[in-house]
């Protein structure tokens, strides 16, 4: 894989593309539904399951079933009569690929699972990268001693293997794959893409900041990073805080005003002549920089963590009140329909 940034991409899709966090909400179904449908199908393929059924891949990852488990309660893929160490954490993240919305991504993430994967260390540093952010969606607590140590062992993990590249593949053929509009400028090094979808792992990963040895992304779970070694405070915004998952001292009141204007509530510490209020308002001058990824809610229709989608790097505009700082940023690349489309009305 290679850096695509210098490389001429579409300004937007012909069409509008379904991505996890604006698909219609998938139908109600059981797990023993898919078992039987599996049994009339007959299918080891994931996706000429789908096609057959007409079902959406996210309903085959309701709850904990997976592609895998409903083959094995089909009979039609042999139950080990033995588990596999690590085997079933494995195949309890597959869901969190569902996002993807990329062909660079899905085909990296399928090269570095592939019978004859590359060594972590033979990877480039772009790739490595990359490398790293399938690392931490499947253990985001870590795990091992090395990234290197880690994805060799998947070598052993043939089902899991299996599972992944066939959702992969079915990702990659399928009409959510977006045009690519790789970062520029200070963020080029960085394997993420305006107005796609990434997960916290994705997110940590990406920017270096998570690591085995230090900061681990399933630990963590605030709303607002700064990342001293690219000078960058990513913020992680939910637009609908329900009250069984923020509580009113966090409940910040966050909203695109239009296209190319956010409004953000900094934390409830955060006061303008504090150094990160300093820094919010004096970025520009002060040679850093912001990143905003914006999801509608915590959850997604199927219950599971909903990704963030990346809206690109922002400048501070102004800002009224402290603790919270209302800050309205101005962002480097319009919202696309389908952002916009979804957006709740402005207060």
């Amino acid at each position: 894989m290679t850096n695509p940034a210098s490389a001429p991409t579409p300004a937007s899709a012909s069409t509008p593309a379904r991505t996890p966090d604006s698909a219609a909400v998938p139908s109600r179904v059981t797990a023993q539904t898919l078992v039987q449908e599996a049994q009339t199908v007959a299918t080891l393929d994931l996706a000429e399951f789908l096609t057959a059924t007409g079902r959406d891949v996210a309903d085959v990852y309701r709850g904990s079933s997976t592609w895998t488990t409903i083959l094995r309660r089909a009979d039609l893929l042999p139950t080990p009569t033995t588990p596999l160490p690590g085997e079933a954490g494995l195949l309890k993240r597959m869901h969190s690929f569902l996002h993807i919305d990329d062909t660079e991504r899905a085909a990296a993430y399928r090269e570095f699972t592939a019978d004859d994967a590359p060594a972590y260390d033979d990877l480039t540093e772009w790739d490595q990268r990359l490398a790293r952010m399938l690392f931490f969606i499947l253990w985001d607590k870590g795990g091992f001693t090395s990234y290197a140590a880690g994805l060799a062992s998947l070598q052993g993990q043939q089902q899991v293997r299996s599972e992944l590249g066939q959702l992969l593949t079915y990702l990659m053929n399928s009409p959510r794959m977006l045009p690519q509009r790789p970062l520029t400028g200070a963020h080029v090094h960085l394997p993420l893409n305006v107005h796609h979808a990434y997960n916290r792992s994705e997110i940590l990963a990406a920017m270096g900041v998570a690591r085995l040895g230090g900061q681990l992304p399933g630990f963590f779970a605030q709303g607002v990073l700064w990342d001293e070694a690219n000078r960058t405070d990513a913020l992680l915004i939910t637009l609908n805080k329900s009250e069984r998952d923020f509580s009113p001292t966090v409940r910040y009141k966050d909203y695109a005003i239009s296209r190319t204007r956010f409004h953000w509530e900094s934390q409830n510490a955060t006061a303008p002549h504090s150094p990160t209020g300093q820094r919010y308002q004096k970025h520009a001058q002060q040679g850093s920089h912001v990143l905003l990824f914006m999801r509608d809610s915590k959850d997604t229709a199927t219950g599971k963590a909903m990704p963030w989608v990346l809206l690109g790097p922002a400048t501070y505009e102004r800002h009224t009140g402290s603790k919270p700082m209302a800050i309205t940023w101005r962002l480097h690349h319009p919202l696309p329909d389908r952002i916009w489309s979804r957006m709740p009305p402005t207060p």
